[in-house]
């Protein structure tokens, strides 16, 4: 029972945490027209004035119930007994549950001493508490909480069985071709289906959300090429947003009008990304033999080191940055008219285009002989030297191939702003990137799209509840690690290590 006791209690501070930081307040203001508003682009202010505020709390209970099925189901997988998986199921809710009651009952008790918690907590407002403890009498509320947890645990428990009982069936009774087959259709259809909506979504939402769309695919840029380095070489690397910053200055440098140059955007591109891989190359010379929290320090004064120069050089214009970068082009081939990227759509469709591009090009090196290089001296770096892998030339190429999306995103994320400034690449920028193909899974391409979404999407989404985005950042690593360390789209390999108990379940059951 130990593991259902450690998922309760990761899940109840969860959801506490969720109410710390207003989440249940956010979600009971939504409404159908606020939605669409916000889909819009409208702002915080235009959304109050034409959009009553709700004061039914179903959106937030419709959140709880998801996370209890949810919890009940991660409960259950861990055992393959129906009785010992709907008692992990039901006891990790209950303490789950049981936690989230007592805290609404304390700050219930606090309001009715006439302690205005909301001093301490600004999102724990007392209407707030009422709602979550269903506008009953607070001992009511709570045992009402800790019966609907239980319950639905017991229900994801058996949805979990229910689920994994028809999955086995239907293995046993086709063959194991036609299986991978309709596999890899369901996926593909997926990802065609998912393409499409991309690519459509531009014309139908505002100029917001538009550039927030941009700003997810310059992190899926920068996650691209990060998570060859850390997913597939394994080398932890702090300060990549070094090889960002030198592809928005190199473009910068070569387009803006206040420098000699002023080439062409599609000119200037090549060169800015040659310019990064080149760097990291350079960077990737004198750590050839670090391994670790030494080379992610190292890095991460790599990084330091490039802002304090850029910051200071009065080449790249010192703390006022360069202004005026120039934007891409292209001619209409009939009518040869210069058409300019004006506006945040063609930015997006240009960064969804790149987003393809280096996605296409890290699956087939992952696939290649340099990526099986890479692979083993992940796991070994010791015993592939031995193999006879040459670990040196691989390090160099992964920090070059890294550097060399990073430059594709510094120069498209310069290009987009039109003005850059040394500020814009901080430690923050490096720490973003790891941290959205940890939560995606590291390895995992699709991982990298699912991280971007959900650690750049989600905050704007609950625009609300943005001044906690660092501390949401934080607590969702934490669980990440706990409840599911490969991420959530893992890479195939990371989740045969990790669930190889699971795999030997399921051999003892059909057999």
């Amino acid at each position: 029972m130990q593991p259902a006791i450690r998922t309760g209690l990761i899940t109840g501070l969860v959801l506490l945490f969720f109410i710390l930081i207003g989440v249940y307040s956010t979600f009971e203001a939504l409404t159908v027209s606020g939605i669409w508003l916000t889909i819009q682009g409208a702002t915080a202010s235009e959304i109050a004035a034409q959009v009553p505020t709700s004061t039914n709390p179903q959106f937030s209970r419709i959140l709880t119930a998801l996370t209890a099925l949810l919890v009940g189901a991660l409960a259950a997988r861990q055992t393959t007994s129906i009785g010992k998986g709907l008692a992990s199921a039901a006891l990790a809710n209950a303490i789950a549950g049981a936690m989230c009651g007592v805290f609404l009952l304390l700050a219930n008790a606090l309001y009715g001493a006439n302690f205005n918690l909301a001093f301490v907590f600004e999102k724990i407002k007392e209407p707030t508490v009422k709602a979550l403890l269903f506008g009953q009498p607070a001992l009511v509320g709570a045992a009402i909480w800790l019966g609907l947890m239980t319950v639905l645990g017991l229900v994801g428990a058996l949805l979990w069985f229910g689920w994994r009982a028809l999955n086995l069936r239907q293995r046993m009774a086709r063959p194991s071709g036609s299986v991978s087959t309709r596999s890899n259709q369901l996926q593909l259809a997926i990802l065609i289906a998912a393409g499409l909506f991309l690519f459509l979504a531009p014309l139908f939402i505002g100029v917001y959300w538009n550039q927030v769309l941009g700003s997810i695919g310059l992190y899926v840029l920068l996650g691209l090429g990060l998570n060859i380095v850390v997913g597939f070489a394994g080398l932890l690397d702090l300060g990549y947003v070094g090889f960002f910053a030198i592809g928005a200055y190199t473009i910068a440098v070569f387009t803006a009008p206040g420098y000699p140059f002023q080439w062409n955007f599609w000119i200037a591109l090549p060169v800015a990304m040659i310019a990064a891989a080149i760097a990291g190359a350079l960077l990737g010379i004198p750590v050839l033999r670090l391994r670790g929290d030494y080379l992610a320090i190292v890095t991460l004064g790599f990084g330091e080191i490039i802002r304090i120069i850029l910051k200071f050089n009065p080449l790249t214009g010192g703390p006022q940055g360069v202004l005026n970068v120039g934007a891409p082009t292209f001619m209409i081939p009939l009518i040869k008219v210069p058409v300019g990227f004006g506006s945040s759509t063609p930015f997006w469709y240009l960064i969804f285009f790149a987003c393809i591009i280096v996605a296409f090009i890290a699956i087939r090196l992952n696939d290649s002989r340099t990526g099986r290089a890479w692979t083993a001296m992940r796991e070994d770096e010791d015993a592939s030297e031995a193999m006879g892998i040459d670990t040196t030339r691989a390090k160099l190429l992964a920090f070059g191939a890294g550097a060399f999306f990073a430059g594709l995103g510094g120069a498209i994320y310069a290009s987009r702003q039109q003005h850059i400034f040394p500020d814009d690449f901080t430690l923050l920028v490096s720490i973003n990137a790891l941290a959205l193909i940890i939560i995606g899974g590291l390895g995992s391409i699709p991982g990298v799209i699912i991280g971007s979404v959900v650690l750049i999407g989600l905050p704007e989404v609950l625009r609300p509840i943005a001044d906690y985005r660092l501390l949401a950042y934080s607590a969702l690593l934490v669980v990440m690690m706990l409840v599911r360390p490969e991420g959530l789209i893992p890479s195939a390999r990371r989740q045969r290590e990790f669930h190889e108990r699971d795999q030997e379940l399921e051999a003892i059951e059909s057999t």
